[in-house]
């Protein structure tokens, strides 16, 4: 496999490691903005019931918007310092971004002191509604774009082993936190 997939895949790691470390010193145990003065739209605007159903009912907040906004910046660098802008290219990004944020939110649950493995279910979990296969339903449908959007919505198969490759190095990372978070417990 190409080397410089992995050193990107272990940087774009770090930098979720890092979104997860901050949102943690930022929201505590009170996940999903909880407790935040964060700004919060009418529940009854249109952008808040498109939001609730992109996201399976979670509310819209400016710390998100923010945030994600923030990680689309991050990623988008590249193409101003002279990496060649085309939509091949721009669908990669987006599928980086679904596989990153999925990463960063599971290390949330598991670096987080209030919650780990153990507590990664839904009665602990208000704002993740829906579950399927012991994950929230937002994995399973950002895996999904992102392998959609990573092939460019078509049948290459060199490609979808290459998203395979990607996703599989960023689940082994985020299992190895995983590990340490849970020998970190255990000592």
């Amino acid at each position: 496999m190409n080397p410089d997939l992995i050193i990107q895949v272990l940087y774009l790691f770090l930098i979720s490691l890092v979104f997860a470390g901050l949102e943690i010193q930022i929201e505590g145990k009170n996940g999903w903005a909880g407790n935040l003065p964060t700004w919060r739209p009418a529940e009854t605007g249109w952008l808040s019931k498109i939001y609730r159903k992109i996201l399976f009912g979670k509310d819209i907040t400016g710390y998100h918007l923010l945030i994600f906004t923030l990680l689309l910046v991050i990623l988008h660098y590249p193409y101003f310092t002279g990496q060649i802008w085309s939509f091949s290219q721009e669908s990669a990004t987006l599928s980086l971004f679904f596989l990153m944020t999925i990463v960063w939110d599971f290390l949330w649950f598991i670096m987080n002191p209030n919650y780990g493995i153990l507590h990664f279910r839904p009665e602990y979990i208000w704002w993740h509604k829906k579950w399927l296969l012991g994950l929230p339903v937002d994995y399973w449908i950002g895996l999904a774009a992102s392998a959609l959007l990573y092939v460019r919505f078509s049948l290459n198969i060199f490609l979808f082993k290459e998203w395979l490759f990607l996703a599989a190095l960023f689940l082994i990372l985020a299992l190895i936190i995983v590990i340490l978070d849970f020998l970190n417990d255990a000592i």
